[in-house]
C-alpha cells in the first residue's frame, strides 16, 4: 500500500494535474491551433507520466512495450508540438514558406512511425532492471543522441525566442516571451542534468520528464498573470467591459442578465441585472419593444437597426437604435444588445424637417407650410379668408436700431399674428417682411370682429426698445373664399391687389377685395 501511494504522488498526480491544465486549455478555445497545440503538448507529459505509473505497477517484462509504443513516441511529440508552439505565438510561421510549414516541425517525429512498421525501440532504452521500488532503463547510444537531439532543438528555440524578444514592441509581448525563454532555460538546465546523467536509486527513472511540471506551472502563472491564452469567455468579458458602446444581455423574458459600464452610464443607473429592459422603454414604444423581442426568440431572427427611445433613471428621453444577435451563455440563450445613442441625429433630423416647413427667425410656418396647409383647408366649404400682411417702412426700423432690433420687431410681429388667428387659421411668415395668414370664420361679422381684433392688438402692443414703443404699422389685403375664389393662387392674388391699394393710399390699414378694385387693375 505504501509503494502505491509513492507511486501514485510520484507519477499519478502529476499526470491528472497535466491532463485537466490539458482540458483547461483546450476548452478556452479549441478553435485556436495555439489552444489545440498546447492543449496536445500537456497532455503527452500526462501520457509519460501515466506510461510510467503503470510500468511500475506491471512486471518486469513490459517495460520495453511501453516505452518502444507509448513513452518514447509521446516523447517526440512533445519536442514537436512544444517547437510547433512557440513558432506559432511568436509569428515566425508566418515568415515559412509554406510548403515546410507545419511539415519541417515534425521530422523528429519520424520515428514514430517507423517503430511501428520495424517492431523496434529507435530512440531509447530496451533493457530494463528493477532497483528498490523503481524499474530503471540502461542507457543506451539510442537513448543519449535523442536527448542530445532534443537539447540542440530546445537550444535553437530559446535563440529564436532571445531574437523575437529584441524586436518586440509592445511591453505585454515582451514580458510574454522573457516568460517563455525564462521557462526554456530553465527546462533546458532540468531535461540536461536529468535526461544526460543517471540518478539511479536516487530519483525516479526518467526524471527529467518532471520538466513539463515547470513548463506547466510557468504557462499557467502566464495565462493569469498576462492574459496569455485568454478563453473566449475572457476576450469577451474584456471586448463588453471597455466598449464604449451600451451592451446588454437579455434572456427571454426580457431581463437583463448582464451590462457593462457604458451601458450603466448610458442609463444613468448602479445596476441593472435582474432589472426589465422594456421598464426602460418610453411608454408609446414599449409594447412594441416587447413584441419584437418575443418575435426574435420565438423565430431565432437577429435585430439590426431596431429604432426605439428610452427613458433613462433620471427621466431624460433618448432616441437609441438597437443591434442584437443570440448567444450561448453558460448553456442559456440569450440576446446580446448594442445601443447605439442617436439622439443627437434624431435632433438633427427633427431640426432639418422643422426648418424645412418654419422660418427660422420667428418659428412661424414658412411659405412652403403656408401653402400645403392652405390647399387642404380650401377642399372643404367652411368659408375661409386669406390674409397678405406687409409691414409699412420697415426699412427705417432696420436703418435706425439695426439688423438685431429689426429681427426682434419681426420675431414680435410673428407672435402678436399667430395669437391673434388663433386654432381657427395658420399665420405664416413667407420672406422679408411680407406674412401670409388664413382664417375660417363662418359668418361675416366673425370676420369683422377677427379683423378689429387684429388692427387693435397689433395697435396696442407696440414693440419697445429700450423705452422707446415702435408702433406696428402695415398694410393688410384680403380675400375671400369660396366669394372670391375656389383656388389659392386667385385668392392670394386677390388679396396681394387688396395689400397694394392700402400702400397706395396711405398704408396702416386693411383692404377686403371687391370687382371695383379688379376693374382698376385691368384699366391701368
Amino acid at each position: 500500500m505504501r509503494e502505491l501511494l509513492i507511486y501514485m504522488a510520484l507519477y499519478l498526480l502529476p499526470a491528472l494535474m497535466m491532463f485537466y491544465m490539458a482540458a483547461d486549455v483546450l476548452l478556452r478555445n479549441w478553435r485556436r491551433t495555439e489552444h489545440l497545440l498546447l492543449s496536445a503538448y500537456i497532455a503527452c507529459y500526462g501520457i509519460l507520466f501515466t506510461t510510467e505509473f503503470v510500468r511500475q505497477q506491471v512486471e518486469l517484462s513490459y517495460s520495453p512495450v511501453l516505452i518502444t509504443y507509448v513513452f518514447g513516441n509521446a516523447g517526440l511529440l512533445i519536442l514537436c508540438l512544444s517547437m510547433h508552439f512557440i513558432i506559432k505565438i511568436t509569428h515566425v510561421n508566418e515568415k515559412m514558406p509554406s510548403f515546410l510549414y507545419p511539415w519541417v516541425l515534425y521530422i523528429p517525429a519520424i520515428p514514430i512511425p517507423l517503430t511501428f512498421v520495424f517492431q523496434t525501440n529507435i530512440t531509447n532504452s530496451s533493457v530494463f532492471e528493477r532497483e528498490g521500488l523503481f524499474i530503471y532503463p540502461q542507457f543506451n547510444a539510442a537513448y543519449i543522441a535523442t536527448m542530445v537531439g532534443g537539447l540542440t532543438l530546445s537550444f535553437f528555440i530559446i535563440w529564436m525566442l532571445h531574437q523575437l524578444g529584441k524586436k518586440a514592441v509592445a511591453p505585454q509581448q515582451q514580458k510574454i516571451i522573457s516568460l517563455l525563454i525564462v521557462i526554456a532555460i530553465l527546462v533546458q538546465v532540468w531535461n540536461f542534468v536529468f535526461g544526460i546523467f543517471e540518478f539511479r536509486g536516487i530519483m525516479p527513472p526518467y526524471p527529467y520528464i518532471y520538466g513539463g511540471i515547470i513548463w506547466i506551472g510557468a504557462l499557467a502563472y502566464g495565462m493569469k498573470k498576462f492574459d496569455f491564452l485568454a478563453s473566449y469567455h475572457k476576450r469577451f468579458s474584456t471586448l463588453h467591459e471597455i466598449n464604449p458602446s451600451p451592451i446588454l444581455l437579455i434572456d427571454h423574458e426580457g431581463i437583463i442578465e448582464s451590462a457593462n459600464p457604458a451601458a450603466l452610464s448610458f442609463l444613468n443607473v448602479k445596476n441593472l441585472k435582474g432589472k426589465q429592459f422594456t421598464n426602460y422603454i418610453s411608454d408609446d414604444r414599449k409594447e412594441g419593444a416587447l413584441t419584437r423581442f418575443q418575435y426574435m426568440f420565438e423565430r431565432g431572427q437577429r435585430i439590426s437597426q431596431y429604432e426605439s427611445r428610452i427613458t433613462t433613471e433620471d427621466g431624460a428621453k433618448k432616441y437609441i437604435l438597437i443591434d442584437g444577435d443570440f448567444v450561448f451563455v453558460e448553456h442559456n440563450l440569450y440576446i446580446l444588445c448594442i445601443l447605439r445613442d442617436v439622439q443627437m441625429y434624431k435632433e438633427a433630423e427633427e431640426t432639418i424637417r422643422f426648418l424645412a416647413y418654419h422660418d427660422a427667425l420667428t418659428k412661424l410656418p414658412n411659405r412652403r407650410a403656408f401653402y400645403e396647409e392652405a390647399a387642404t383647408v380650401l377642399k372643404g366649404s367652411q368659408p375661409t379668408a386669406m390674409l397678405i400682411l406687409d409691414l409699412d417702412d420697415f426699412k427705417s426700423v432696420n436703418d435706425t436700431f439695426g439688423h438685431q432690433t429689426g429681427d426682434e420687431f419681426l420675431m414680435h410681429v410673428g407672435e402678436v399674428l399667430k395669437e391673434t388667428v388663433g386654432e381657427k387659421g395658420l399665420a405664416a411668415r413667407v420672406g422679408g417682411d411680407e406674412f401670409f395668414a388664413f382664417v375660417q370664420c363662418n359668418e361675416d361679422d366673425e370676420f369683422k370682429r377677427l379683423l378689429t381684433r387684429l388692427m387693435d392688438s397689433f395697435e396696442d402692443r407696440p414693440f419697445w426698445v429700450d423705452n422707446t414703443p415702435l408702433i406696428i404699422r402695415f398694410s393688410l389685403g384680403v380675400s375671400c373664399y369660396p366669394e372670391h375664389g375656389t383656388k389659392l393662387e386667385t385668392l392670394i392674388h386677390k388679396a396681394d391687389q387688396a395689400m397694394y391699394k392700402i400702400k397706395r393710399n396711405g398704408k396702416n390699414d386693411y383692404f377686403i377685395w371687391n370687382e371695383e378694385l379688379e376693374t382698376s387693375q385691368s384699366s391701368r
